[in-house]
């Protein structure tokens, strides 16, 4: 089977063949390794990052930013999401604060991007 994916790793944005046979995978396409390691990570285990936005509780700017501290496997993207979307903090909230330590037992943290006193 063969798959094409564009790399994004670095600038360049590689447009990389992917051939996977059994557990062999091969890849075409890139110029440098990190291509290579990319296409592999995107093949066998997907992963992403995001942001997003979560309520404040008594407010007036009542949506605070959230991000994660690292990537997550692509499968457990919506429960993840959903584990962030219930949470209501109170202030005071301080950028670079853990909102929830092991989203989702990821091994990820939940961390507000700004401060709301």
């Amino acid at each position: 089977m063969s798959e094409k994916i564009l790399c994004v790793v670095c600038p360049l944005g590689c447009r990389l063949l992917v051939d996977i046979e059994g557990d062999s995978v091969s890849v075409e396409g890139h110029k440098c390794s990190k291509g290579i390691d990319f296409a592999h990570s995107e093949i066998i285990e997907p992963k992403r990052n995001f942001s997003t936005s979560i309520p404040i509780d008594g407010e007036v700017f009542s949506m605070l930013s959230v991000r994660l501290s690292s990537v997550i496997p692509l499968k457990l993207f919506s429960t993840v999401i959903c584990e962030i979307t219930s949470l209501h903090p109170e202030t005071p909230i301080h950028r670079g604060q853990v909102l929830i330590h092991n989203v989702s037992d990821t091994g990820v943290d939940v961390i507000a991007t700004r401060t709301v006193l």
